[in-house]
């Protein structure tokens, strides 16, 4: 500190004293010399003790006062200006607060997108400076980055046709005489160095951030939000106010000869969810006829039945005699870790299972309990809780095993790829063009609406297209036969009037 003369001031032991000159400042009337400064009086609290918000480092006046201005409205608006807590000291309280009243899949996601996204751009906010702008600030970065992330995977892929062409000139290559082994052994060298280049973009390649996970972070932060509101460190929920692309559910597609083919061509997939028409399931199910857990594809593609339900179903939720299954269970994965959770509200629920099924489970269980009974022989059986579908030991499968297994067998069948989950929607499609009623559908996938049933499953077969082009077409031929029989029984008609008319007349002469 100086004095007026510009004199250090000194404290009692001789040191130079440090603090706020504020008014006392030799320049302070210096235009461009310190920083402004605003300080309000609030309203007193419920103690009756006074309030001061008071903030400094503005550049000029009119920057402090709007500032305060600010602090003003918003303290009027019931928000705590005074608390320090920052928006990543903030979201790790909720978190921490919501993890008993979530799911487990539902926590993991929701810490997911808070570390991820939402503290590394928001984190160092404070609580009471959060506003609109900033939350919107993540979904810009997040497109911005996606196009970054498209141009690093065409670069990958276009390096990856590189070597495949490079390796594949290698191979071809003949290697008969000394000057064509050289050859092939420089052609090995390009694929080596091309195949190289390819792996080390490869690895760097990431996933785009789609629309639909896009609106999952947005609701994290809506549910965060609407908790700071009601503690009153924010005015407003600001992630009602932003702007995101718009999400296009996937619609099911079938397999048709022409997209067959195009993937057998390319390798690639119309839809992430595709069904197979009838032939196609028939040849799959005639193919994993023999597989150990023929029984759990056959509810799968019969039943809708999802991977964790599989893997959870127990023997105490089958009524063999009625033909009932129960799911009231799920196993789910975090990290691979397995964890038993509640199905979804709109997925705890009955169904009624199919002659084939009912016949399918009861050998599983004689086959399953005399594997047992081996297994107790040897004092080396597992406990699974009597689960269903278990291995030899007894002991249970990881969701993810039924995953695996689907897809390395609709790879050896030879058939064009569906998912696991895509076998909900076979179960689906496959009902509705059985004429099956939609609310019973709705009612088997467990589904919240039957809208998204019949939005998503209604015209997937090609039997059903064809049914449905043929209706109209069947309505006018109906009309056509209808009025040429009209059209037969009154010429007919006419003729024999005439006919009744002549003979009059020739009596009448005569």
């Amino acid at each position: 500190m100086l004095d007026k003369n510009g004199e250090p001031i000194l404290n009692d032991d001789g040191t130079e004293k440090i603090g706020y000159l504020e008014r006392d400042c030799p320049k302070l009337k210096e235009r461009t010399h310190g920083s402004w400064y605003y300080q309000i009086e609030l309203e007193r609290g419920g103690d009756g003790e006074r309030k001061r918000a008071r903030e400094g480092s503005f550049r000029t006046q009119e920057e402090a006062a709007a500032k305060a201005e600010e602090v003003w409205r918003a303290s009027k608006a019931g928000v705590n200006v005074l608390s320090d807590e920052t928006v990543a000291e903030f979201l790790l309280r909720w978190i921490k607060s919501k993890k008993t009243e979530l799911k487990r899949t539902t926590a993991h996601d929701y810490k997911r997108h808070i570390e991820l996204y939402l503290v590394p751009h928001l984190g160092a906010l404070k609580m009471r400076d959060l506003r609109a702008r900033h939350c919107q600030g993540i979904f810009d970065w997040i497109v911005a980055d996606n196009e970054r992330r498209t141009v690093h995977r065409a670069r990958a892929k276009e390096l990856r046709q590189k070597a495949d062409a490079a390796s594949l000139a290698w191979r071809n290559a003949p290697c008969s005489t000394p000057d064509e082994k050289s050859e092939r052994a420089r052609l090995r060298g390009i694929w080596t160095e091309a195949r190289d280049e390819y792996q080390a973009t490869g690895k760097k390649a990431q996933r785009l951030t789609g629309p639909a996970t896009m609106h999952r972070i947005k609701a994290t932060l809506s549910s965060a939000l609407s908790a700071a509101v009601k503690e009153e460190l924010i005015a407003k929920n600001y992630a009602q106010f932003l702007t995101l692309p718009k999400v296009t559910k996937p619609r099911a597609l079938a397999w048709t000869t022409p997209r067959v083919d195009r993937w057998r061509r390319t390798g690639e997939k119309p839809s992430p969810v595709m069904v197979w028409p009838l032939k196609q399931t028939a040849e799959f199910l005639d193919f994993i006829v023999g597989d150990r857990h023929f029984h759990a594809w056959h509810l799968v593609l019969f039943h809708g039945l999802r991977r964790g339900e599989l893997a959870a179903l127990t023997w105490d939720e089958i009524d063999l005699d009625e033909g009932v299954l129960h799911i009231s269970e799920q196993l789910v994965s975090i990290s691979y870790e397995v964890h038993e959770d509640d199905p979804k509200a709109d997925s705890v629920r009955d169904i009624k299972l199919n002659r084939d099924s009912v016949m399918l489970l009861k050998e599983w269980r004689k086959k399953q309990r005399a594997e047992r009974a081996e297994w107790e022989a040897e004092k080396a059986a597992t406990d699974s809780g009597n689960r269903v579908f278990t291995k030899e030991d007894g002991s249970v499968h990881h969701p993810q095993f039924f995953t695996d297994r689907w897809d390395r067998l609709v790879e050896l069948s030879g058939l064009p790829p569906i998912r696991l989950h895509d076998g909900r929607h076979e179960a689906a499609s496959l009902a509705l063009a059985a004429g099956v009623a939609p609310k019973a559908v709705q009612a088997m996938l467990g589904h919240a609406s039957m809208r998204m049933t019949t939005d998503t499953y209604q015209t997937v077969l090609p039997e059903m297209h064809a049914a449905t082009a043929s209706a109209s077409l069947d309505l006018l031929t109906a009309y056509r036969e209808k009025e040429k029989k009209a059209a037969k029984k009154a010429k007919k008609k006419a003729k024999k009037k005439t006919k009744k008319k002549t003979k009059r007349q020739a009596e009448e002469a005569a």
